[in-house]
């Protein structure tokens, strides 16, 4: 569950940053209303499964309680991203469909749209590197420990809102025509092309210039029991292939490489989170677990092992 939030989270943060840059630098109505919609939606979703994953659905409100907490900073600029995002689309809904005209707040206001783009890139790229940083913060995880993770969950992120926006196309065409639609399949190509690279590279510093505990986790990936996911689920099915396809000129070819794209984001979100399971011990932990007391081994390594 907390793979497919990170996923839903991140997806929906590169929907608000794509939908308000183009807000911000080409003009209004240049994006689907669907995927303005559904960048916030997405968001919610996401936090629906995290609530699940906490294990009290009932107490979560307690994620927004603690300051020092950056899971508490998290849910704040989640909670503001979805916000900044509803009432960005909002601006998009068609009178028409509610037998009007016009609605006169969305020209009346529209200053507050351009503030609610500025809201939506800016916690958009928070909410689609968070994880990242999150993960980053686990000094035992060897895997995740260190600041690679925040980049490549980013690419990710916003290659995954790309693909999201261009297939809400499908569905509801932008309101005012113009080449960015059709401009982005060659962005998530693009975004896909730097993925490769930054992943080759966080691979290669792991194996060859971090510690022996992040070599042997990376080696798992590149030869391991992970390669064949790694290679053939996420590199070739969700990176390589679906990178090609977004080249080509036909959009229903375009279309079936942005749905391995979203693919590609949940096996690396799956494959990142499961790769916690392999641990180190923290400064001091076995020292610590050295003088527990005896007797009680059964107990302690189940609680640990939570």
């Amino acid at each position: 569950m907390l793979a497919v939030d990170f996923f839903f989270a991140g997806m929906g943060g590169g929907m608000l940053v794509l939908a308000g840059i183009v807000e911000l630098f080409v003009g209004e109505g240049r994006t689907s209303f669907a995927g303005n919609l559904l960048g916030p939606v997405f968001m919610g979703v996401g936090c629906c499964f995290l609530v699940l994953e906490l294990g009290r659905p009932l107490q979560a409100w307690r994620v927004f309680m603690n300051p020092r907490a950056i899971l508490t900073a998290g849910a704040w600029i989640m909670t503001l991203a979805m916000i900044a995002g509803l009432g960005y689309a909002a601006f998009g809904l068609d009178p028409a469909w509610f037998g009007r005209e016009t609605f006169p707040w969305q020209q009346e206001l529209s200053l507050v749209r351009k503030i609610l783009a500025v809201v939506c890139v800016l916690t958009g790229l928070v909410v689609a590197t968070y994880p990242g940083a999150l993960l980053a913060r686990h000094k035992g995880r060897p895997f995740w420990v260190g600041p690679g993770l925040i980049p490549l969950f980013l690419i990710s992120s916003l290659v995954t809102g790309v693909a999201a926006h261009f297939l809400s196309g499908f569905a509801l065409a932008p309101g005012v025509y113009s080449p960015v639609w059709s401009s982005l399949p060659s962005l998530a190509a693009g975004l896909l092309f730097f993925q490769l690279l930054f992943w080759i590279g966080y691979l290669y510093v792991k194996r060859t210039g971090a510690t022996v505990a992040e070599a042997a986790s990376a080696q798992k990936w590149i030869s391991g029991e992970n390669s064949a996911s790694f290679k053939f689920g996420f590199m070739l099915a969700g990176t390589i292939v679906p990178l090609i396809l977004l080249l080509q000129p036909l959009p229903a070819v375009q279309a079936l490489g942005s749905v391995l794209v979203l693919v590609g984001g949940v096996v690396m979100r799956c494959m990142v989170v499961n790769a916690g399971r392999d641990r180190t011990w923290l400064p001091g932990e076995q020292k610590y677990r050295g003088r527990l007391p005896h007797g009680d081994e059964a107990f302690l390594r189940a609680t640990w092992n939570r």
